[in-house]
């Protein structure tokens, strides 16, 4: 009898134990999701979801965001798509996020959504491409036509101030691509006696900028160079060329610094690039929102730079570009 009382004690002091720990480990279980309740998300729409070019976006918010203790939803559309683009901030607005971070595909179909994004106290900036006429808080991005200037300019100086140049553009209606374009056009209208012949576009595809590509070549048989701007355009053309058996004949000037574009750029194909800083408009962006949250005012232009990257300089940028990212 006594036996059994002295099981029945030790049985209820390991029930107890277990118990008493069984509640503290699902306690601390709980711990990370209601941290992760507590802070403040921020939403990042790109231009097409699966765009190299917006990898590098959302890296730089992701870096911000743990330094700044947020956390990143990377959001965008399978196509290039205006439409879903702005069911895409409409859904984040409905979610009630702390922060939405949006490309602008066509200016004039996103202001009203923004508008209302914005008059609801949500904080909302436009990256790579702006809608300025509407009650964004902040642009983070390139100058797209001071970026265009820029590439007429490499292009002078790449041909000379004669030739026939064809463009493609990564979209005709979309407003950081027409911007790139009408600097580049007024720039060598004042300083070069250089044609623009044709205007093509890729819509931001690799194999859509291929045929364009092509198009261009195919129809306009004194072409001496090609501008490419956005960022899968040059890799495009540059396949264009080759299949066509023109390299090193047709002058390629493209936009941003993809690993196969630095690649083109070495074997001499690609002849140089404008390059952006989309990791900065990630990045940037992100710490704005979380200043605005914090009570900081922010509002206005933040431009980041670019640079020209040709065969003289690749190797050294690429180191550059190496000891940056192994920083992060």
């Amino acid at each position: 009898m006594k036996c059994n009382k002295e099981n029945i004690i030790v049985a209820l002091i390991v029930a107890i134990f277990l118990t008493f720990n069984f509640i503290i480990f699902t306690s601390l279980l709980d711990i990370k999701p209601n941290e992760e309740k507590l802070k403040p998300k921020i939403v990042l729409i790109s231009h097409v979801y699966t765009n190299p070019y917006w990898q590098y976006v959302k890296m730089g918010a992701e870096k911000a965001a743990k330094e700044r203790g947020a956390i990143i939803s990377y959001e965008g559309p399978n196509v290039a798509n205006a439409e879903e683009g702005v069911k895409l901030i409409n859904m984040a607005y409905a979610s009630k996020v702390s922060g939405i971070i949006t490309y602008v595909q066509e200016e004039e179909k996103y202001i009203k959504v923004i508008n209302k994004v914005v008059d609801a106290g949500i904080p909302l900036l436009t990256v790579d491409s702006d809608a300025e006429k509407s009650k964004r808080i902040a642009y983070i991005g390139t100058n797209n036509v001071q970026a265009g200037v820029e590439a007429a300019k490499e292009m002078i100086k790449r041909i000379g101030h004669n030739g026939n140049v064809g463009i493609i553009m990564g979209g005709k209606s979309v407003k950081n691509q027409i911007e790139r374009v009408n600097g580049f056009k007024e720039y060598i209208e004042k300083n070069s006696n250089i044609n623009v012949s044709d205007i093509e576009s890729s819509d931001s595809y690799l194999i859509e900028a291929e045929l364009a590509a092509k198009k261009i070549l195919t129809n306009n048989l004194k072409i001496d160079a090609l501008l490419c701007t956005s960022a899968l355009d040059g890799p495009g053309a540059a396949k264009a060329v080759m299949n066509m058996g023109l390299s090193g004949k047709v002058k390629i000037i493209s936009f941003d610094d993809l690993p196969e574009t630095l690649e083109y750029i070495e074997k001499g194909i690609i002849t140089s690039t404008v390059v952006q800083r989309p990791y900065n408009m990630g990045y940037n962006s992100v710490n704005i929102i979380m200043n605005i949250i914090e009570g900081k005012k922010e509002e206005g232009i933040y431009y980041t730079d670019v640079v020209i990257v040709g065969k003289e300089n690749v190797d050294e940028f690429k180191k550059q570009q190496g000891e940056y990212k192994n920083e992060q």
